[in-house]
């Protein structure tokens, strides 16, 4: 794996980049958040122009999570809009895709977004139908998703997927308001995350809507900690989310410093924030 550490950058900060993404997308604009140099997987923020649309079958070479940020997206004849999430498995053949108004879609690729010429879809990592952030399905039941601290402070999560042969994740993290945790931890699988909503103080420093990370197995980390609640998508690399815990000398701070780790390619995009003001 050839994906560096991204912790953190701000995707509002970002133009959009109309370069093609391949030929099977190269009529929409994107933000990078990561890549993976050997494999071509990617992380990133796509934008549907109004009036995009694919009328006829279509495959990719390459799994794609989608979730929905912004305007609606059509595919097979069902509406995806702000707050849905699907998976489309490598190879899956979608009969048609539309965007009448344009969408801003939070997007992953497992590989390069290239067409495939006979599609076939790959059974053993399943379909995922729609799911909404607003629709049923929140629980406090962190036995699939181990964050112990989390599961006990009264926050919900709801499971998006499961990859049946790797076991990768993907899930969203209702944060409470006032939540912070008391210990430094680390995980044995990479964790990605994007801020769909709210904020997160860390030790790395203020996270707030449309903040992004990507962090490596093993990697200390927090205590994090929210004033105001969070929403949050993450995902997982290398297996289901474990955790493991430090008592460190690391106290929890609502006002951290901000010492980002990202490259220089995108340090312009990791500059300070601060939450949007009420008035």
């Amino acid at each position: 794996m050839s994906r560096p550490l991204v912790e953190f950058i701000h995707a509002p900060d970002m133009p959009w980049d109309n370069t093609p993404l391949s030929p099977a997308r190269a009529d929409v604009a994107h933000k990078l958040l990561s890549l993976d140099g050997d494999t071509g997987a990617s992380s990133l923020l796509v934008k549907y122009p109004a009036g995009w649309q694919r009328t006829a079958p279509e495959s990719l070479a390459a799994e794609e999570e989608i979730f929905v940020l912004d305007g609606t997206l059509t595919l097979d004849g069902e509406d995806f809009g702000p707050g849905d999430y699907t998976c489309l498995p490598k190879g899956y053949p979608r009969q048609s895709a539309v965007s009448a108004d344009g969408a801003v879609a939070l997007t992953f690729f497992s590989a390069k977004p290239v067409a495939l010429k006979n599609a076939s879809s790959n059974d053993d990592h399943a379909h995922v139908p729609r799911q909404s952030l607003y629709g049923d399905g929140w629980d406090a039941d962190y036995a699939g998703v181990n964050s112990p601290e989390i599961a006990g402070s009264g926050s919900r999560k709801k499971l998006l997927r499961t990859d049946p042969v790797t076991g990768d994740q993907t899930w969203l993290m209702g944060v409470i308001p006032s939540y912070r945790e008391k210990r430094v931890e680390s995980h044995p699988v990479v964790q990605e995350c994007y801020m769909v909503w709210g904020e997160m103080s860390g030790n790395t420093g203020l996270l707030v809507t449309g903040s992004y990370f990507w962090r490596p197995p093993e990697i200390l980390h927090g205590p994090y900690g929210s004033k105001t609640g969070a929403i949050i998508l993450s995902r997982t690399e290398g297996g289901s989310l474990t955790v493991d815990y430090y008592d460190l000398d690391e106290p929890f701070r609502h006002d951290p410093p901000h010492r980002v780790m990202v490259g220089e390619e995108v340090a312009v995009y990791a500059q300070p924030k601060r939450p949007t003001p009420r008035y």
